[in-house]
């Protein structure tokens, strides 16, 4: 029984959790059409960006990496960027962008840490970008922005 539950728990810590696409996308894109400050910097409302499968599975392979290293970094398997896993997932990029975040219990949370980093605020707010992708693994936090 102990082994049992030893493999449950350690397969909760190894498969993406469910996350909540809808309230990530109204998160994000009330954010965008209202528009914010970033550090001191003032960013304009831009358009909305959409789900996109591809970039939600790039940002699952990459928090799967950093929960099986335990390691917080945009530095993935082989030493790759954002832009190869994005592409590795299928995603043919002319524009991309990712946020990592660690140990945030929902997408409320998370994305308010990301609005408190300068770097991550300006992703969500950046006016290249039109799609999106979210996953979390463990505690691990990645989305991924891009635009074809």
């Amino acid at each position: 029984m102990l082994k049992l539950v030893s493999f449950l728990f350690a397969l909760l810590l190894v498969s993406p959790a469910e996350v909540n696409k809808s309230t990530l996308l109204e998160l994000v894109n009330n954010i965008r059409q209202k528009g914010c400050n970033c550090g001191g910097t003032y960013m304009p409302p831009v358009q909305p960006v959409s789900w996109n499968n591809q970039l939600a599975q790039a940002a699952s392979n990459h928090s799967s990496f950093m929960n099986q290293k335990n390691k917080f970094s945009h530095t993935g398997r082989g030493g790759s960027d954002p832009g190869d896993r994005i592409r590795a997932a299928g995603y043919s990029w002319k524009a991309y962008g990712e946020n990592i975040g660690f140990n945030y219990p929902d997408e409320q949370a998370v994305i308010n840490a990301w609005l408190q980093s300068v770097s991550h605020c300006k992703n969500i707010m950046n006016p290249n970008f039109r799609e999106m992708g979210v996953a979390r693994v463990g505690a691990y936090w990645t989305q991924d922005f891009g635009a074809k």
